[in-house]
């Protein structure tokens, strides 16, 4: 459970960076799949990747939503406890269709480090490892598109939901809200953490599925209690479909209406 919580994997796509005619421009590339648009490298010096996905929206300034999986290995199939948890990439959590018919930037960024998960090599987001260079995905999409900076919400499911919320408690102004699906924000010895500032700051959505690990349902449970006592905004969701731990994308519009209603907007 402990290596659960250091990382989180994500299928991103291993195509090269798009090439853009002139360096440091806008393009708008509506409606588009952009592989690695601008280059990113991470305090390491690790050349990050990314997927970006943008409607075919021309006018207005457009709300970003980040979206990161659970961990994920083709190995998980051989175990019976996991043959069924995929880690919930983001093609089956419908909300590419979701975000290209609502006008929503959607960035999904990718996973640099691998580590071993219950015997089997998982691709996972490293906490310590992971966050510097995921913030500067974001930041670049943010600055080198018409993203409106008021309207950036994180979403992520397991210990994808663990990541959005460390990177939300490092800059609590910089987010409107997150999603937290199946997953809380808990430290390595797993204990239930406080924010980092009082609220209210950036709103969380806390949420579980029917046939949920009982221990993340804990946290989701314990988390959003914490926070609320500390003056955040939040809503907890329970017993969601489906009925096993992934994403509930049946519920893709009802998140995107409690990321509107609970978000900061200054």
């Amino acid at each position: 459970m402990k290596k659960l919580l250091r990382a989180t994997g994500l299928v991103a796509g291993g195509a090269a960076g798009l090439i853009l005619a002139l360096a440091g421009c806008r393009a708008p590339g509506l409606g588009k799949v952009l592989e690695t648009p601008f280059p990113v490298i991470d305090q390491a010096g690790n050349a990050r990747e990314y997927r970006l996905f943008l409607p075919d929206v021309k006018r207005g300034r457009l709300p970003l939503l980040v979206y990161f999986h659970g961990v994920i290995s083709p190995c998980f199939k051989t175990i019976p406890s996991l043959k069924s948890y995929t880690g919930s990439p983001v093609e089956e959590t419908g909300l590419i269709p979701f975000c290209r018919s609502h006008g929503i930037a959607l960035l999904v960024p990718r996973a640099k480090y691998e580590y071993t998960h219950r015997g089997c090599t998982s691709v996972g987001w490293m906490i310590a490892k992971e966050i510097d260079g995921v913030e500067k995905i974001i930041d670049t999409v943010a600055a080198r598109f018409n993203i409106d900076g008021r309207r950036i919400y994180l979403a992520g499911i397991s210990a994808g939901a663990v990541f959005s919320h460390f990177l939300a408690n490092r800059r609590p102004r910089f987010y409107s809200a997150i999603v937290s699906h199946s997953q809380a924000y808990v430290s390595l010895e797993l204990e239930v953490l406080k924010p980092a500032e009082k609220g209210p700051q950036f709103g969380i959505v806390f949420c579980y599925t029917r046939g949920d690990i009982k221990q993340l349902v804990r946290f989701c449970i314990d988390s959003e209690r914490v926070y609320r006592g500390e003056g955040y905004r939040t809503v907890l969701l329970p017993d969601l479909p489906p009925k096993r731990h992934a994403w509930s994308s049946q519920n893709n519009k009802r998140f995107w209406k409690l990321l509107l209603r609970l978000g900061q907007t200054e």
